[in-house]
């Protein structure tokens, strides 16, 4: 018959009662059937499984072990020795021998207990999972299977659910229950210990016992999308530390579970764009019409123009702050955006349908950032270049990646041409001078960031409409700023020079004052000499 999930551990820990003449070292076996051959002379029904446990005396377990190489016995034995087959063979890694002074339905009625208790276990807790239950039901369940103290609490250390029918053991969990938090010395330790092992991901780290806690504890952080989200504690004050590990890992499952939907329904961003947007950043093959089909129902189609930020969230950055984050990360570009979690950090894609070259300029986005994010939530951006084809949407998590990567410089330049390093978004347009000059820098993007800079997009319309712009640009700037000066150069008035500056800057919302864009124009006309466009 088929029945739960046991491990190795369980079962040594159930036969506790019985006197044990033989059992292997620990292993990594579980077993998920269980089948008693009550007769000397009996065989099990079927083929063999390599999960299997077996109940039956000596004289059936040899030829059983041997016929079945896949499964594991629990072997009746009269005397108080184990069969020499036993201690000598290479069986002696798929046996547990105990010595039988009771009627083998007692030996079977424990073992089936073992499984099937573990099964209305393991159900209960899928109930409370699949129900969109609480934690604190899920530890209520487990209290008589687990039968020590477990807790879970949040990112600020505070009390979320713990063992109701179980007395808090030694002071540290005293205080926790007393204060609804646990007192410093447990933070310190936590800390110090059990996320510095850790590492941000999520799995179990033992701590031995201590002064603090004469006992093992069992830590599991709960991480999603790189967020702290909670924190599960078992203290192991009864029953095998393997036991309870096994017991806890199957708890902490569920626990996980719920922390998923919580943080999928409560602060992450799915949609079914979703999904398509990170195949594009991953750069996996779609066919025009699936891209089509996919993006229909959204503004995309219709939209011109995009930007995409990158805004890394905190490990530490507590969820119900995130939350707020994302709600007004809707609010930037007045609406017109996609938000979205991705490898832990929060990605909004700006779109808009206008042809207005200001529409998503950089001073824009800057501005957007500062009052929704920045200011209120401390957040700050990598963003992109404008884009105009949603297919390069990986060169533009490229961009705004990089330019959130690279920040430290354009801090250092901004503070020093301004006196403050405080900067809400980092574009990429004013990274990328800086980017060029690292090594194993990704050619393919550098050419393509070139492609789709302003003053690209002028050369093209001198190109097109005979006219010379890009020069008197470079004139202008070579000149400092001096529209005297560069209507002699370029042999027109000076209030002609004037009317194109301004019409330039109202044109893209920039202004020809700020060193940072200066020195990007400069950039891109070099490179247009070395290309020969100009």
């Amino acid at each position: 018959m088929r029945f739960g999930d046991v491990s190795y551990a369980m079962l040594v820990e159930a036969l506790g009662p019985v006197e044990v003449l033989h059992a292997p070292p620990r292993q990594a076996l579980r077993f998920s059937w269980y089948a008693s051959i009550p007769s000397t002379g009996g065989a099990p029904k079927g083929e063999g499984r390599r999960n299997a446990l077996f109940l039956c005396h000596e004289e059936v377990a040899r030829n059983l072990l041997a016929n079945h190489p896949g499964c594991f016995c629990v072997v009746l034995v009269d005397g108080s020795q184990p069969p020499e087959w036993i201690a000598a063979g290479s069986l002696r890694n798929r046996v547990v021998a105990i010595r039988q002074n009771k009627r083998f339905y007692f030996y079977d009625s424990l073992l089936q207990s073992l499984f099937v208790n573990d099964l209305v276990w393991e159900n209960e807790m899928d109930r409370v999972v699949y129900n969109h239950g609480r934690i604190d039901r899920l530890i209520s369940l487990s209290e008589e299977t687990m039968g020590n103290f477990v807790c879970v609490t949040d990112t600020g250390y505070n009390l979320i659910a713990y063992s109701r029918g179980i007395e808090p053991p030694g002071e540290g969990f005293r205080h926790l229950v007393d204060n609804n938090c646990y007192d410093r010395c447990e933070v310190a330790e936590i800390e110090g210990k059990v996320l510095a092992a850790a590492g941000e991901k999520t799995q179990l780290v033992i701590c031995e016992p201590d002064e603090r806690h004469p006992y093992p504890t069992l830590h599991y952080p709960v991480f999603i999308d790189n967020a702290y989200l909670f924190h599960v504690v078992l203290a192991c004050t009864q029953g095998s530390l393997a036991c309870q590990q096994d017991l806890f890992l199957k708890f902490v499952k569920r626990v996980v579970a719920i922390a998923s939907e919580f943080w999928n329904t409560t602060v992450n961003l799915e949609s079914p764009w979703h999904r398509v947007l990170i195949g594009l950043i991953d750069g996996e093959p779609m066919t025009e019409d699936y891209l089509e089909a996919q993006l229909s129902k959204t503004a995309v189609p219709a939209s011109r123009q995009f930007r995409l930020l990158y805004l890394p969230f905190s490990s530490r950055k507590p969820f119900s702050e995130r939350s707020l984050v994302l709600e007004a990360s809707k609010n930037l570009n007045q609406g017109l955006v996609y938000p979205f979690m991705y490898q832990g950090s929060l990605l909004v894609l700006e779109h808009t349908a206008s042809s207005d070259d200001a529409a998503l300029s950089g001073n824009g986005v800057q501005r957007d950032i500062e009052e929704h994010l920045h200011r209120p939530f401390d957040m700050v951006a990598g963003a992109s270049q404008v884009f105009f084809d949603i297919e390069d949407l990986e060169q533009a998590y490229q961009q705004a990646t990089t330019a959130y990567a690279m920040r430290g410089p354009l801090k250092n330049e901004h503070e020093a041409l301004n006196g403050s390093a405080d900067i809400a978004c980092f574009p990429f347009e004013h990274v990328l001078k800086y980017y060029i000059l690292t090594e194993g820098h990704d050619a393919d993007l550098v050419e393509y960031s070139f492609g789709h800079s302003i003053l690209k997009r002028l050369a093209e319309e001198d190109k097109a409409a005979g006219t010379d712009l890009v020069r008197m640009i470079w004139v202008y700037l070579n000149n400092g700023r001096n529209a005297t000066e560069t209507s002699k150069l370029i042999h027109v008035h000076r209030n002609t020079v004037l009317y194109h500056i301004g019409r330039l800057e109202k044109r893209f919302d920039i202004s020809f004052d700020s060193p940072l864009l200066r020195s990007r124009m400069m950039l891109d006309y070099h490179r247009l000499l070395l290309e020969g466009d100009i």
